[in-house]
């Protein structure tokens, strides 16, 4: 495939689209996925266990902009076997926590484990002993009773205010040192114990609040938040009562609300705490029973609640606020079958097969009046998109772009990156080809415009076996990477990432 083949603009509207594109009811499309079935090939790298490694220079591509200086942090799981007993799913493994350093025009790549308490126990023991949230413990279901499972750190890493932390779905959150990634130790959530610290968190562009939010289960499910402030303080919100006992993965803030979408992922606590089933396996998916969106005062006053459609979310782009109306865009699934399902893909790649990857997540905006009492989606455009982010300068205020993964032949394994103008529809796209998985996009500001910056990427290439790190001028995606860093080794699933200045 030649350069113009693998660079694409898709303008939406009603003009016709790019050949091979296909529009759905609802929404404009990207792209149009096809269902192909296939063995994994190169794919199984996604799940494949890798050893951290010291600072090396990267061999570049290109030319990094001069003006592009800090450090890329990413995390996600690194190890996904102990004694010959293997992670059933791609997105579960102890965190690996990257740092892709640039300066001058070159990059430097570092890698650690997160010494976290069960990293360090089953390191010694050289097998695993606790359950994770995709995998029980080896042995019976006596060694899964009670749901005794420990955080890895290996979802989410942020840069608060000169602090490195890493953090999953289960508590607590761990710190690194922010130069050679070694483990300081656990941080406080500012919530109380019984609150599971959700791996993803909120940075307010404007007063450098850092929002944590957390579940707790029980005969009710209660949302537990707390807001650490830049001068240290903690404030820490009363737990709100969910209408129903679910999944959630990640949130919306804004300056003044926190927004929870109670998506229909029901919980099997029975068989879970039980030890009959891994907590993930415990889900079932009703859509029909839609989603609820909890609006949440950070003054602490009562909670309002909001019926929308049944639509599996695993990640906000941002919400703000328009006078007392309510903007939150996210990536959206009516079918999340790459997770929940007879076959999903993440499950299957495990064992070296593609297996199901289900409907596409298409880019969808709640507006929520609070003066009516109305919540309105809105899918702004369909075709396949994952791990949404924006300019952080944005971030809880008014944002215009989207930045995500976008797959013009998968529904989950994506290939390209795609910018999405959420005012007027425009949409940028850029393929790697097919024998490519492309990562979160994180956007790194520029230093001296309000408004420009590079977009960043993961990506790892299945010619090669190996990844390279991809930087893009933010306004113009579809023109291709302006450099790419070039690893001698792959680096297997990284979710997310953040982007430290200099």
């Amino acid at each position: 495939m030649d350069m113009e083949d693998r660079r694409t603009f898709l303008k939406m509207g009603s003009c016709a689209v790019a050949a091979g594109a296909l529009t759905l009811s609802g929404g404009k499309a990207i792209s149009a996925p096809a269902s192909v079935p296939q063995e994994a090939g190169w794919r199984t790298l996604i799940g494949t266990s890798i050893s951290e490694s010291n600072p090396i220079k990267l061999t570049i591509e290109g030319k990094i902009p001069a003006a592009l200086k800090g450090s890329l942090y990413r995390n996600g799981p690194g190890l996904f076997e102990r004694d010959g007993y293997r992670k059933t799913n791609a997105l579960d493994g102890d965190g690996l926590v990257q740092r892709l350093a640039i300066e001058n025009g070159q990059a430097t790549h570092q890698s650690r484990f997160v010494r976290t308490e069960k990293f360090l126990t089953e390191e010694a023991a050289g097998a695993f002993q606790y359950e994770t949230w995709t995998t029980s413990a080896p042995g019976t279901f006596l060694n899964n009773l009670g749901a005794d499972f420990k955080t890895q750190a290996g979802v989410t890493v942020y840069n608060v205010n000169g602090r490195l932390f890493a953090l999953d779905e289960v508590s607590p959150i761990y710190e690194l040192e922010p130069s050679g990634l070694s483990t300081l130790g656990t941080a406080s959530s500012g919530m109380s114990d019984g609150a599971a610290t959700k791996a993803h968190t909120k940075i307010d562009s404007k007063t450098g609040d850092w929002i944590v939010m957390g579940g707790e289960f029980g005969p009710t499910m209660k949302i537990h938040a707390a807001i650490h402030h830049p001068d240290g303080r903690i404030t820490s919100l009363p737990p709100v009562d969910a209408p129903r006992q679910v999944y959630t993965h990640d949130f919306f803030a804004t300056e003044n609300y926190l927004i929870v979408n109670l998506q229909p992922a029901e919980i099997g606590l029975v068989s879970f705490l039980g030890g009959m089933s891994s907590f993930t396996d415990s889900f079932s998916w009703k859509p029909e029973k839609g989603n609820v969106v909890a609006v949440i005062p950070k003054d602490g006053s009562a909670a309002k609640f909001f019926e929308a459609p049944g639509a599996w979310m695993w990640h906000a782009a941002n919400a703000y606020e328009k006078g007392n109306t309510i903007i939150a865009d996210f990536a959206g699934y009516d079918d999340p079958g790459h997770f929940i399902g007879e076959d999903p893909v993440l499950t299957a790649l495990m064992s070296g097969r593609i297996g199901e990857e289900g409907g596409p997540g298409t880019m969808r905006r709640y507006v929520i009046d609070l003066d009516a009492n109305t919540l309105r989606e809105d899918i702004v455009a369909t075709g396949a998109v994952e791990f949404p982010s924006v300019d952080p300068r944005t971030a809880c205020h008014a944002h215009q772009t989207v930045y995500a993964t976008y797959g013009p032949r998968n529904n989950f394994l994506h290939t390209g990156l795609a910018a999405i103008n959420m005012e007027n529809g425009n949409v940028a796209t850029y393929d790697f080809g097919p024998a490519a998985y492309v990562g979160e996009p994180i956007f790194a500001p520029h230093p001296e415009s309000a408004n420009a910056g590079w977009v960043l990427t993961q990506v790892l290439d299945g010619t090669s076996g190996t990844t390279f790190f991809a930087i893009f001028d933010s306004e113009r995606i579809s023109a291709g990477p302006l450099a790419t860093a070039h690893l001698t080794h792959h680096q297997p699933i990284s979710f997310h990432g953040h982007w430290a200045p200099a």
